[in-house]
C-alpha cells in the first residue's frame, strides 16, 4: 500500500515520464471517403507536422538508413530489411499518434516496435517479403514466356497482336500486384495502434482499399507525382515530401478506421 505522505508535493512524481497512449478506437467497419477528402490528407498532414518537422525527418532518415544497412547483410539482409521496416513503421505511426493526442513528439517512439507488437510486425515483414518474391518470380516468368515475340522482325510484331497483348498483360499484372499489396497497406497502424491481430489487420486493410478504390487511385497518382518531383533536386526534396506523405498516411488511416 502506498504511504500517504503529507509532505509530498503534488504533481512532483514522474515529472519526466512519457505518458502512455491509449489505443485508438478502431471498429470492424471501414468508412468510405471521397476523392476530395483523400486529397485533403496532404494538407491535414502538413498541419500535424507543425512544430515537429525535426523529429519526423530524423525518424524517417534513421528508418531509411537502418533498413538500408540491414539490407546489405549477406544472405539474410533482404528479409531482415523488411522485418525491420515493419517494426520501424510501427514506431513512426506511434510518433504521429502521440503528436495527434498530446501535441508532443518523442523520437524514442520510433523503436517501440521492438517491444510492442513485435511478433505480428515480424510476421508481417516476412509475409511482405514473400509477396515481393512471388511478384518478382511471376514477372520474370511472364517475360520469359512472352519472349518469343521478340524473335520476329519489327514489321511482323506491329502487324500482329503481340504488342497489344503485352500491354494488356502488363496492365493486368500491375493491377494484380497492386491488389496483392492491399492487405499490407494499413496493416501496421491497425496492429500497432488499433490492437488488431495480424490476420484481422490484413483483412481490414484489404476491405478499406477496395471500398475506397477510386479515391485511393487518384490519391496514389498524386503522391507518386509528388515523389517524382521531390526526387529531382538530388532527392533532397524527399526531406520535405516524406514527412508530408507519412503524416497524410496517418490522417487517412484515422479517417477510414477510427471512431473519435
Amino acid at each position: 500500500m502506498e504511504e500517504n505522505n503529507p509532505y509530498r508535493q503534488p504533481g512532483t512524481a514522474d515529472v519526466n515520464a512519457v505518458p502512455e497512449l491509449k489505443p485508438l478506437m478502431v471498429t470492424g467497419e471501414v468508412k468510405g471517403v471521397s476523392v476530395g477528402q483523400a486529397l485533403g490528407w496532404l494538407s491535414r498532414g502538413m498541419s500535424l507536422l507543425t512544430g515537429h518537422w525535426g523529429v519526423i525527418i530524423g525518424a524517417l532518415v534513421v528508418t531509411v538508413l537502418l533498413q538500408g544497412a540491414a539490407g546489405s547483410i549477406p544472405l539474410v539482409g533482404l528479409v531482415a530489411g523488411y522485418i525491420l521496416m515493419m517494426m520501424l513503421y510501427g514506431g513512426v505511426v506511434k510518433i504521429f499518434h502521440r503528436i495527434d493526442r498530446t501535441g508532443e513528439s518523442d523520437f524514442s517512439d520510433l523503436f517501440a516496435g521492438f517491444s510492442e507488437h513485435t511478433l505480428p510486425l515480424l510476421l508481417l515483414g516476412l509475409l511482405y517479403f514473400a509477396l515481393l518474391l512471388v511478384s518478382v518470380v511471376a514477372v520474370v516468368a511472364a517475360l520469359m514466356s512472352g519472349g518469343s515475340w521478340l524473335e520476329g522482325d519489327a514489321a511482323s510484331m506491329i502487324e500482329g497482336t503481340q504488342v497489344t497483348t503485352m500491354v494488356v498483360a502488363g496492365g493486368l499484372g500491375f493491377l494484380l500486384v497492386m491488389v496483392l499489396h492491399f492487405p499490407f497497406y494499413f496493416a501496421v497502424p491497425l496492429i500497432f495502434l488499433g490492437q488488431r491481430k495480424l490476420g484481422e489487420a490484413m483483412k481490414l486493410s484489404t476491405k478499406a482499399c477496395f471500398r475506397n478504390l477510386v479515391p485511393f487511385l487518384v490519391y496514389w497518382l498524386v503522391i507518386t507525382l509528388i515523389s517524382l518531383i521531390a526526387a529531382i533536386p538530388v532527392f533532397l526534396g524527399w526531406l520535405v515530401a516524406m514527412p508530408i506523405l507519412a503524416a497524410a498516411y496517418y490522417v487517412g488511416f484515422k479517417d477510414i478506421f477510427v471512431e473519435e
